[in-house]
């Protein structure tokens, strides 16, 4: 290839990245209270920009009824999703004292005792899980191509969507495999919201570090906010992530990674409404990003109020990977990254965010039926739960 597409291709790679703007919340938003924009022309300016600042849920749905149409709302939803890992912006930061050691101790323990029941609190139920795959496009050379024709950098992007049925069942967390499904979800993948992924963190904090942060407005009050960080050696976070090309990879990167992060509690309960993990990757490990968040709310189960996942977040960064000649991941297949050429394959970002829907209860139904000679039983159990399949053991659970 000659020397200039190389300079090219190098450049092209760079300067998206070089060429977002920062802002801050306040920015965005008056950029986003121009109304002489159509909705593709804001969301081409919007998919420019980089928050230095975390956008709240509660800011992201008000922009989100006021803009002009379904391309300006996904680019502002990536933004949103990207910017959840970061610190909120100063006015939003609470100026309330933080809590002397003892009362810290204490909103801590509640954490710990309320990440213990959860798991056993919880009836057997299903849920949806909607998830959408971002990422962006890297440039690169088209395949085959006899003059070098090259394929720009193109922003983050929604490429896939995918739904499971997640089921929790006796305390165990599975998905369905007859869920429906368009496509397998790419990049990192996460699992364990339902009450695993909670436990895990606060035993692995207890063996490394977990310090106050702030208070923090939460949906009905103040919450308290701690960091934490857990070295590799006491790390029971499994970084999951497909896929990854070149010999002896089976095409998921596994790995026990030290991370870091953040829990948002209620003090006075010790119920966890937010989670973000970010893992703390080796120079040498074929991932550079991980970070994963999971917002907690109030779900209606049987007449009760449980706190269950609502939504996810997982952000990964990696070189583009190949196999023969192609790119293993995303829709431009016909693009061959420069690592076949000596060149350190370019950088792509992938973004699932998952939403967590439709909850129902899983119970059971007794009915008597006549008697005769074609009748199965006197009593026939009929499941009223939708995901049940044939090995499902349904439990009679509140209504």
């Amino acid at each position: 290839m000659p020397k200039l597409a190389f300079i090219l291709l190098l450049a092209s790679s760079v300067l998206p990245a070089l060429a977002a703007k920062r802002v801050d919340v306040e920015q965005l938003e008056k950029v986003l209270a121009s109304r002489h924009k159509s909705d593709s022309k804001l969301a081409q300016q919007l998919a420019g920009l980089e928050l230095t600042e975390r956008l709240s849920p509660v800011r992201l749905a008000y922009w989100e009824s006021a803009l002009p149409g379904p391309e300006s709302r996904r680019a502002l939803t990536v933004l949103a999703d990207i910017s959840a890992f970061l610190d909120p912006p100063a006015p939003e930061i609470l100026a309330t004292a933080p809590p002397n050691l003892a009362r810290q101790r204490q909103i801590v323990d509640r954490a710990v005792e309320y990440a213990a029941r959860t798991a056993r609190q919880f009836p057997n139920f299903f849920a949806t899980r909607n998830t959408i795959h971002f990422e962006d496009s890297p440039a690169g050379l088209v395949a085959g191509s006899i003059d070098g024709a090259f394929s720009p950098y193109e922003p983050i992007h929604p490429v896939s969507r995918s739904t499971a049925t997640v089921l929790y069942l006796n305390g165990n967390e599975t998905v369905d495999p007859a869920g429906n499904s368009e496509a397998a979800p790419q990049g990192l993948t996460t699992h364990g919201e339902f009450g695993p992924i909670l436990t895990t963190v606060l035993i692995d904090a207890a063996s490394g570090t977990l310090t106050w942060s702030h208070w923090e407005q939460g949906p009905a009050q103040p919450m308290a906010v701690f960091r934490f960080a857990v070295p590799r050696v006491k790390s029971h976070y499994q970084v999951e992530f497909c896929c990854i090309a070149g010999p002896g990879n089976s095409g998921v990167f596994r790995q026990f990674s030290a991370y870091h992060g953040e829990i948002a509690v209620d003090p006075a309960t010790g119920t966890i409404f937010r989670l973000t993990l970010i893992a703390d990757l080796r120079k040498a490990d074929p991932v550079v990003t991980s970070d994963i968040l999971v917002d907690y709310g109030p779900v209606s189960l049987g007449g009760k109020t449980y706190i269950c996942p609502i939504k996810s977040i997982s952000v990964s960064l990696a070189p583009v990977q190949t196999v023969r000649g192609k790119r293993m991941r995303g829709e431009h297949d016909a693009r061959i990254a420069p690592a076949e050429n000596g060149i350190s394959p370019p950088l792509q970002t992938m973004l699932n965010e998952v939403a967590f829907e439709q909850y129902h209860l899983f119970h059971a139904e007794a009915r008597v039926l006549k008697s005769g000679r074609n009748a199965p039983s006197p009593v026939e159990k009929k499941s009223t739960g939708g995901a049940a399949h044939a090995d499902s053991q349904p439990q009679k659970g509140p209504r």
